[in-house]
């Protein structure tokens, strides 16, 4: 699929996960310019704590999905078990992605790499990633891609950890499934206005900054 590439402000601006896909694969090139999109981004002191695992093969991703259906179960069943009368079913969009999550072609796993012998918990490194996420992120959209940002797989990372020969000094923090749009499509977003979330000087002055 060609490349249709947009603006900043639009791929911000229309930017949604997306968690249903076609079949049709991501091609090396555009992942390589998704990640070095990553690379871009600012991290604490440029210490740029960062590497990118892509995942394509379709075994690999079969069996990131079957650790991705084993630790979304337990958290659907409580959901279920919570349910009143008349509640529509939990997770609505990520069930469906979990259920088909085999069925992906392209898997970015952000990590942090810690130096060696670090004792540091990796959640401390998380506000040198993100930011290298939301680049991946913006780019995806840029370049007509869906993705989205989940953690699923990695309640217990030990098994993704294993299958991707993650060193022990190396941890995944997020993974990033990666599809052409096929049910779902980026648009119009619905988020909270301006006016209910940006408070001006101190807290409660939500009219401006005059």
């Amino acid at each position: 699929m060609a490349n249709q590439e947009i603006g900043l402000f639009e791929a911000i601006y229309s930017q949604r996960a997306i968690r249903s896909y076609t079949t049709e694969p991501v091609s090396e090139e555009t992942l390589r310019r998704i990640i070095e999109a990553g690379t871009k981004a600012p991290s604490g002191g440029n210490r740029q704590p960062w590497a990118f695992v892509a995942v394509t093969d379709s075994g690999a991703i079969a069996t990131i999905a079957t650790h991705a259906k084993a630790q979304f179960a337990p958290m659907y069943d409580r959901a279920v078990a919570n349910l009143k009368p008349g509640d529509e079913p939990p997770f609505p969009r990520l069930k469906p992605l979990v259920d088909k999550f085999e069925t992906v072609t392209a898997v970015i796993f952000p990590c942090l790499v810690q130096p060696e012998g670090s004792t540091d918990p990796p959640s401390t490194g998380a506000s040198s990633i993100f930011p290298a996420v939301q680049n991946m992120l913006l780019a995806a959209r840029g370049l007509g891609v869906g993705a989205v940002l989940t953690t699923l797989a990695l309640r217990d990372p030990g098994p993704v950890k294993e299958l991707l020969g993650l060193p022990e000094n190396v941890h995944p923090l997020a993974l990033i499934p990666l599809g052409y749009p096929d049910k779902e499509r980026y648009g119009k977003t619905t988020r909270k206005p301006l006016s209910e979330v940006a408070h001006w000087n101190r807290w409660g002055n939500l009219d401006g900054g005059g």
